[in-house]
């Protein structure tokens, strides 16, 4: 199975901030650990946790320490990943 990171290179074979951040939650539908994360999205382990970290702060996920440690996204990252999606860099809006 492919990474999330290899199906949204752009032409340059990079990932802009928007689409990374969108990759990353959209990895975090479920309660992941930060390992699967890491392998999910084709990052280095220092850029993966400056962007979990931004991510938590802006309010689009959450850190869980029970039943395990892990990441899922909010609600607030759903609208944003619907808004990111409305906005041409995934697709057609959610409905």
């Amino acid at each position: 199975m492919k990474g999330m990171a290899l199906d949204t290179l752009g032409v340059n074979g990079r990932r802009d901030k928007i689409t990374i951040m969108s990759d990353l939650l959209n990895i975090m539908q479920e309660p992941r650990r930060l390992t699967h994360i890491l392998y999910k999205s084709n990052m280095s382990y220092v850029q993966l946790v400056k962007y979990l970290n931004n991510l938590i702060e802006m309010g689009l996920a959450e850190k869980h320490q029970e039943p395990f440690r892990s990441y899922t996204i909010t609600n607030n990252g759903k609208l944003f990943m619907d808004l990111v999606k409305g906005n041409g860099h995934g697709g057609s809006p959610a409905k």
